[in-house]
């Protein structure tokens, strides 16, 4: 979930991107030529060692001892949740997009508020202090999905999880799709393709075809030459599926990715010298953050460790269960990587977001002690 001017490497260790094709509809236009080495995931576009592009800036680096718990509170709806932050270089500031849950909606029907859902945008100049932007703006309904009439049973239609990644100036957004907004968990379910120039008014590129129409939670990386995505396939009991594609448009080649099922919002990265895979698990028995680790960044992912599976938090707001992951990977005065670790609490129906830090143990397991700066400051 990030691009990081001063952070950016290709899984493939400094093959430059090729262009980027269109292959349908004129999807793209243009192609996109990439302008040195960089890589793009959604939810973390590395980028170790590039050269900025021109006009781009370096982003500043967290200092998450300086980070205020709640991290951010949505203003409009105290519902902010599936947190993806990346580094907006034409505007010289950290994006934080996140799924804006109507929380405070008065006497909702059943689950009505957490569907109607638009996307939130806060921006940072720091990582720290955040301000709320306002919402993502675009065709397809995504401006003002309650203006439209919808399949369920009150009108509108419902975006979830965003993720991004950049090729070149252009930012790409893989998005949820809800096709009405309902009392239950019910409806089709798809991943929608954006682009924008400026990263907050979004063009509709496609709808990707993927292994069901129950498809949620998309995060998109690249390794050599091929875009894999990994998604929630709640057709086949919520498992991690992964797709593949060489264009960002034809996705093939549908296949479980992890050996558990009952999971969401699949995020994958590249930190120590290892590809790792963090989930949040929708089993009630087994709550908390997943993390998987994998030789080549595509299969054979062996589970690790669960994190923030308990309400142990001393933090304002954060004695909850953490959810929905996302991640920054960012280099340290020393020349190492610090992994920063983006979730959401529950107070009820309200939700913030909260920051922490994802470290690595002797023993080679994964965890977070998410009280550890609790007692830092502004």
């Amino acid at each position: 979930m990030r691009w990081h001017a001063h952070l950016a490497r290709d899984f493939t260790g400094g093959t430059p991107v090729p262009p980027l094709h269109s292959s349908t509809e004129g999807l793209l236009g243009k192609q996109i030529n990439l302008s040195k080495t960089l890589v793009l995931f959604c939810g973390l576009a590395i980028a170790i060692g590039a050269v900025p592009a021109a006009g781009q800036t370096r982003p500043p680096r967290f200092d998450i001892a300086r980070a205020p718990a709640p991290l951010f509170d949505d203003p409009v709806w105290h519902g902010a949740t599936d947190p993806f932050v990346i580094w907006n270089p034409s505007r010289r500031q950290w994006f934080m997009y996140y799924t804006q849950r109507r929380a405070t909606l008065p006497n909702p029907n059943g689950v009505t508020w957490v569907h109607g859902s638009r996307i939130g945008i806060a921006t940072s100049p720091d990582g720290i202090r955040w301000s709320y932007l306002g919402t993502a703006k675009g065709d397809h309904d995504l401006s003002d999905p309650l203006s439209v009439k919808g399949l369920g049973p009150e009108p509108g239609v419902t975006w979830w999880a965003p993720c991004f990644l950049f090729q070149g100036k252009t930012l790409h957004m893989f998005v949820t799709l809800v096709d009405g907004v309902y009392s239950n968990w019910t409806g089709q379910r798809h991943i929608l393709h954006f682009t924008s120039a400026d990263g907050v008014t979004w063009k509709y590129i496609n709808t990707c075809t993927l292994s069901s129409e129950r498809v949620i939670d998309p995060m998109v990386y690249r390794i050599k030459d091929t875009w894999y995505m990994v998604y929630k396939d709640e057709a086949v009991g919520s498992r991690t599926y992964r797709s593949e594609s060489k264009d960002l448009i034809e996705w093939t080649g549908h296949q479980p990715a992890t050996p558990d099922g009952r999971q969401e919002a699949p995020f994958v990265f590249r930190w120590k010298d290892a590809y790792w895979m963090i989930v949040d698990s929708v089993n009630s028995k087994s709550p908390g953050l997943r993390i998987y680790k994998s030789p080549d960044g595509i299969d054979q992912w062996q589970y690790n460790n669960t994190i923030l599976d308990a309400p142990d938090g001393t933090r304002p707001s954060d004695n909850n269960v953490g959810h929905h992951p996302g991640i920054v990977v960012q280099q340290t005065g020393d020349g190492g990587e610090q992994c920063l670790l983006f979730y959401f609490t529950h107070q009820e129906r309200r939700t913030v977001m909260q920051l922490a830090e994802l470290e690595l143990g002797a023993d080679g397991k994964a965890f977070c002690n998410r009280n550890k700066y609790a007692g830092s400051k502004l």
